[in-house]
């Protein structure tokens, strides 16, 4: 009978094939997932636990953008999760540039209507997944730290304006 051998040494090939519609979507519902999220957090953790006194109102005045950046977290963290699922090359770099590009996009989005805040967010995740994994697919690490940490502070000092 012949003997099965698994050679543990070789590490698995990360996915060489990119799909630019594949990031879209899935920094789309990641973007849905995210306004879902800064709503729920919003409105059952931040506001009951900081607006029931006028002691906390500067938190209680910012509870939206606090809320949104609990989602920001955790939205990167099933992003990251969901990135190495599919062996997508360098995950963490795409979800940490997307999480400091969109920071904030609670704060940016509130006063507008709810199918305003989803397509905004879903957009704007949208296109930021695929940019940074399409940058991400260089073979070179130095490289592509450099230009994505360029993309992101020109987009924070845009954003800032």
């Amino acid at each position: 009978m012949a003997k099965v051998i698994i050679d543990e040494t070789q590490p698995q090939v990360v996915s060489m094939s990119y799909s630019w519609w594949r990031m879209a979507l899935i920094g789309a519902a990641l973007g849905i997932a995210f306004w879902t999220l800064a709503f729920i957090v919003s409105h059952f953790i931040v506001d009951p636990l900081f607006c029931r006194s006028s002691v906390n109102a500067l938190v209680c005045s910012n509870s939206v953008g606090l809320a949104g950046n609990i989602a920001s977290i955790l939205v990167a963290v099933v992003g990251l999760v969901i990135l190495v699922r599919l062996r997508v090359l360098r995950p963490l770099i795409v979800v940490i540039a997307t999480a400091v590009v969109s920071w904030g996009l609670a704060s940016w989005t509130e006063g507008l209507a709810w199918g305003e805040i989803a397509f905004w967010s879903a957009l704007l995740y949208g296109l930021s997944y695929v940019l940074f994994s399409w940058i991400s697919r260089y073979s070179r690490t130095v490289p592509v730290l450099i230009s994505v940490a360029l993309i992101v502070v020109v987009a924070r000092i845009v954003l800032a304006l």
